[in-house]
């Protein structure tokens, strides 16, 4: 089973840091989409439950250099 999440995303200054963290999909197994603005700082990720949690997610982007410091659900 899938899950969304809407991450809100500390450090993100220009559209080179959307794109850097877009590539998480490519990095983790079971990310299947993920779409960062930096203009409303935020990430927005789809992944299997199944393979990945959210916890590791916040890890790898914390490795990438940027804070979780918010998450919720979207539907």
């Amino acid at each position: 089973m899938s899950l969304r999440i809407d991450l809100k995303i500390e450090g993100m200054e220009c559209p080179n840091c959307s794109m850097i963290l877009e590539r998480i999909e490519d990095k983790l197994p079971g990310v299947i989409f993920a779409e960062a603005s930096y203009r409303k700082s935020n990430l927005i990720v789809e992944f299997d439950e199944m393979q990945i949690n959210e916890s590791q997610i916040r890890m790898e982007i914390q490795k990438m250099g940027y804070q979780v410091v918010e998450s919720r659900p979207v539907k």
